[in-house]
């Protein structure tokens, strides 16, 4: 065999391999039980339930702060789920302005809020799990920014 041939056969054993390590360190929304580990690891004090559809749901919270992450785009059977988001409400005493809420979002890039009948506000972020999920990496710091968006927001709505 010549040598260009067996570089380039090296090359791209090593390309499949690295593609092989990147698809095991995938976090996929159909695992809510790796997702809750994850939280876990990182910290968060998770528990698993579900959501009046059935599907899944994770409990936990952020500083004094209780949060849910949602599983979205579910099969009949409440598993297979390509999409997560993370939720927090607030019930403030004399609510807050749609316009204080426009503001907010206008100004964010990832966290995106809104308010109820009652004027009291609501933060969300979706995070998009579908074909082959995220990386490791990716979720770890997806879960960080959620972090400093519930306190970013706390701080702006006077929590």
């Amino acid at each position: 065999m010549n040598v260009s041939k067996s570089f380039g056969l090296i090359c791209c054993a090593a390309l499949l391999s690295g593609w092989a390590g990147i698809a095991s360190a995938q976090v996929v929304a159909s695992d809510p039980a790796g997702i809750l580990k994850r939280l876990q690891n990182y910290g968060y004090p998770a528990t698993m339930t579900t959501d009046n559809q059935g599907d899944p749901k994770i409990e936990t919270r952020v500083s004094d702060t209780k949060f849910n992450v949602y599983f979205y785009g579910c099969d009949d059977n409440h598993a297979n789920c390509t999409a997560i988001q993370f939720g927090a409400g607030y019930d403030l005493e004399n609510g807050i302005s749609a316009l204080k809420i426009n503001e907010w979002n206008r100004d964010q890039r990832f966290a995106k809020a809104y308010i109820d009948d009652e004027s009291d506000p609501f933060l969300e972020m979706d995070v998009n799990m579908a074909a082959d999920g995220v990386g490791e990496k990716n979720f770890e710091d997806m879960v960080e920014i959620w972090r400093k968006q519930v306190e970013n927001f706390e701080d702006y709505i006077d929590w």
